[in-house]
């Protein structure tokens, strides 16, 4: 019968001390980390509308970073580049498809590839 009793105290006390936090903390404790604690918001990212348009190497322009591709007989536009080792992959007269994204206000070129 005692071990039964002892039996049920443990139990009781094992049950009771699963139920409080681990960390009991006074209420001066908790206003002091709600001061110093930061608040988390939530962000939301939204990457950047990619355009992919096919067109004609009309000129190459290293010194301002740009490419200017005649996107149809009547329509050559300005784009900047992002990566400058497209340089080396493109020549006047080359028919390329882009991979176009609005980076700091400028059409820019994230990505290219030879027709």
């Amino acid at each position: 019968m005692q071990k039964q009793k002892l039996l049920h105290v443990i139990l009781a006390v094992a049950v009771a001390s699963s139920a409080m936090p681990a960390c009991a903390l006074t209420r001066h404790e908790l206003r002091e980390q709600q001061k110093t604690s930061v608040p988390l918001q939530a962000v939301i990212l939204h990457p950047p509308a990619t355009e992919t348009l096919r067109g004609v190497v009309d000129s190459v322009d290293e010194g301002s970073d740009t490419l200017l591709i005649r996107l149809s007989p009547d329509r050559t536009e300005p784009f900047k580049v992002q990566d400058g080792l497209i340089f080396n992959a493109v020549r006047f007269g080359d028919s390329v498809a882009i991979s176009v994204q609005t980076i700091s206000g400028f059409r820019t070129i994230v990505g290219l590839s030879k027709q």
